[in-house]
């Protein structure tokens, strides 16, 4: 199993288990896009997922908020 810890947005803090399986072997395509249930949601379209992945060059285990997904 990975652990990630999630940064920014609506989970900030979080941490998620992966199997390693799962996430493959390129680790630049790490990176998870799920729903956000609720207050945390987004208002205007709650089926909405936050995208968490990896910044390039960063730590593979901190995957960093970037945005919303309709």
């Amino acid at each position: 199993m990975v652990r990630v810890t999630l940064v920014g947005g609506p989970l900030d803090g979080q941490t998620q288990e992966h199997a390693r399986a799962d996430l493959g072997d390129d680790l630049s395509a790490w990176g998870t896009m799920m729903v956000v249930n609720g207050e945390r949601a987004l208002p205007r379209d709650p089926g909405a997922r936050a995208h968490y992945a990896p910044e390039e060059g960063g730590d593979p285990h901190v995957w960093v908020w970037h945005g919303w997904v309709p």
